[in-house]
């Protein structure tokens, strides 16, 4: 029995090596902040006008790993960071234990977004096309400070998303362009994201990669009492090694 099994293994090693593969990337993405959100009962605050919300730069991380067995999904793995400050001047400013101040108010939010994707491959040829599920998991804080109060509200939330990629390689060129996305609509949580890209494959799979990458949020269940609605979208460009 086990020289049965050490043969399998060496049989799908030699067998399978040479088209097991994957995927890495690292890149930089510079989002803009929108939406609005509300705490405990409070009216939504806008996150450009109220919170101050800025621009930021984030870095993010993509991962797949293919390989040859029919039956069993490909897997893919992502990290993405979304974070941004602000402060402003308030009136009558209502939001969680801070009352009816006026004055001025500094602000944060972060958001990390975890994804474990199992996917199949439809078509591998000029025209690759990919599906799947995504579980998502998103932990963060947001955080309001008055000159008084300091109000922090951590939240996480778990949910499955579907998934799909669909890239055109040109012909007798390095060149390829892709859009890449993530949805899920149920109730209490409406959510996606996407990415729209080209690349340019240099030497032995390394590579660039430049587009843009958007995210929306609309949930109502981060945690009892926050409600959100956000948006962050922007530029970004990465690094990649096709192996």
């Amino acid at each position: 029995m086990r020289k049965i099994i050490l043969l399998t293994i060496l049989t799908l090693h030699y067998g399978y090596a040479d088209i097991i593969g994957g995927e890495i990337s690292f890149g930089i993405v510079s989002h803009t902040p929108s939406g609005d959100a509300s705490y405990k009962r409070s009216s939504s605050q806008n996150f450009e006008n109220t919170f101050g919300f800025n621009e930021t730069q984030d870095l993010f991380f993509k991962g797949y790993l293919e390989h040859p067995l029919p039956l069993l999904p490909n897997v893919k793995l992502g990290y993405t960071t979304f974070s941004t400050t602000g402060d402003s001047n308030v009136e009558l400013f209502n939001w969680g234990s801070i009352t009816d101040f006026t004055g001025h108010i500094e602000n944060s939010l972060s958001l990390d977004v975890t994804d474990a994707t199992l996917y199949y491959e439809l078509l591998d040829n000029w025209l690759e096309a990919d599906t799947g599920l995504t579980f998502r998991y998103i932990s963060g804080d947001m955080r309001v400070d008055t000159n008084l109060v300091s109000q922090v509200i951590n939240f996480s939330t778990l949910t499955p998303m579907l998934y799909g990629k669909i890239r055109t390689n040109i012909p007798s060129t390095d060149l390829s362009f892709q859009v890449e996305a993530n949805a899920i609509s149920f109730s209490g949580i409406n959510a996606y994201d996407y990415e729209l890209s080209a690349r340019y494959t240099f030497y032995m799979g390394l590579g660039i990669e430049m587009g843009y990458k958007a995210f929306h949020l609309e949930n109502d269940e981060l945690t009892d009492t926050l409600n959100v609605n956000a948006n962050f979208s922007g530029p970004y460009a990465t690094a990649i090694w096709d192996y």
